[in-house]
């Protein structure tokens, strides 16, 4: 591996699992080689959550690390998907990881973050009690919840993630202490580059803007010229179906809960950590979960440059990639001639509509993709990039 750099993507189900080998120098000028992990979760619900897949993937981890401490760990937002792998690790499995620098997202700072800005405590408050309301009502209903909405409700779970991230922050990677980074955080001296350029392209410090309005509790979601309000003596359940299922999925619909629960899903989305790293002129963005709002803010602020590598935001959702910042990205025509490449690390069943076929295909007429269901439980995908142009970029899949 000397002289290239490597970004090996681990198949976790539905979630995230990346480590990045970078040639580098250190402070007397010598060769080293660096590592960088980013996450590692998966979903709690569905074929996408089983958590067995992650014996094989730390301790691949742990081979490739070969006893040494993790150069940099990047915590990127507060989802399952994304941050329980390591308090599994140690709590079931007996591995656990050191390292010299630790980066999470900067609202997962907890008190501290929400005293100084009481805009995002206030939304992110009303977000925690709606989330309660959906899990209350999910408790007592007799309607059969589906694995999309149980998908949604663990992993948005707070007390959940809030252990795992308590685990990364406090107790895990030999209590080294976190700096909680945004766009425009100072990260000079807490990261292991010299050679490699590093930008930091999201989330915005104050994340309340991420948080859209949470739909009322009506029947508003029902058509505008609908009633407000109906009689519930005028509505029968349909022949075949119980009374206490039907009445129980009206008024999970007429509440807005599912709207809710994706308005708390994005809110947290778009609070990743999006990192761009440009390594001998090849540049690779890895933006987390990123959906529509952050990627607006990062190409605003003048973010967003064509790429060699992307890591596919949020499973291959279509809100994602959205279109208009895909084409900043991977633009139709690549302007330097280089290859690209991207990689997804998705499966069916967590989200509906998620992955997306059409953003996938779109993604793929732009640069070559790799796709983590192809791969066995706790497989990888390497794309290796050379130092020299001239030299072929190769992708391949292991063990």
């Amino acid at each position: 591996m000397a002289n290239k750099l490597r970004v090996r993507i681990y198949n976790v189900l539905f979630g995230d699992a990346i480590l990045l080998t970078i040639p580098e120098i250190d402070e007397a000028g010598n060769e080293v080689t660096v590592n960088v992990l980013f996450d590692v979760g998966n979903a709690l619900a569905g074929e996408g959550g089983r958590d067995e897949v992650f014996k094989d993937v730390l301790e691949n981890i742990k081979d490739e690390l070969d006893d040494r401490p993790l150069d940099l760990y990047i915590m990127t937002h507060e989802h399952m998907d994304h941050v329980q792998g390591l308090l599994y690790g140690s709590k079931k499995l007996g591995i656990d990881f050191k390292a010299k620098h630790l980066w999470m997202t900067a609202s997962s700072e907890g008190a501290a973050y929400y005293d100084r800005f009481p805009k995002a405590k206030q939304k992110r408050l009303a977000a925690l009690a709606a989330y309660e309301s959906v899990a209350a009502f999910v408790t007592k209903s007799a309607t059969p919840i589906t694995v999309g909405i149980q998908g949604l409700l663990a992993i948005n779970n707070p007390q959940s993630s809030k252990d795992c991230v308590k685990h990364i922050s406090e107790r895990g990677l030999n209590g080294v202490q976190p700096r909680y980074v945004h766009r425009t955080a100072d990260v000079a001296g807490h990261h292991p580059f010299r050679r490699t350029k590093v930008r930091l392209l999201a989330p915005e410090e104050d994340t309340s803007i991420y948080y859209g309005a949470l739909p009322p509790r009506t029947l508003g979601v029902f058509d505008a010229a609908a009633p407000i309000s109906l009689d519930s003596k005028a509505i029968t359940p349909p022949a075949g179906v119980s009374a206490g299922h039907f009445f129980d999925l009206l008024q999970f619909r007429s509440n807005g809960m599912t709207a809710n629960l994706r308005t708390i899903d994005k809110a947290a989305n778009n609070s990743s950590v999006a990192l761009e790293l440009e390594w001998n002129g090849w540049r690779l963005f890895f933006p987390g979960d990123a959906e529509e709002k952050s990627w607006e803010m990062m190409e605003r602020t003048n973010g967003l440059r064509p790429v060699h590598f992307l890591k596919i935001s949020h499973h291959g959702s279509k809100n994602g990639t959205p279109r208009r910042q895909l084409d900043k990205v991977l633009p139709e025509r690549d302007p330097d001639g280089k290859p690209r490449f991207a990689v997804v690390s998705t499966r069916e069943g967590a989200y509906a509509g998620v992955p997306d076929a059409d953003t996938l295909s779109l993604v793929a007429s732009r640069a070559h993709l790799d796709d983590t269901r192809v791969l066995g439980e706790g497989g990888w995908f390497d794309i290796v990039f050379p130092e020299r142009f001239d030299e072929v970029v190769e992708s391949r899949r292991g063990p």
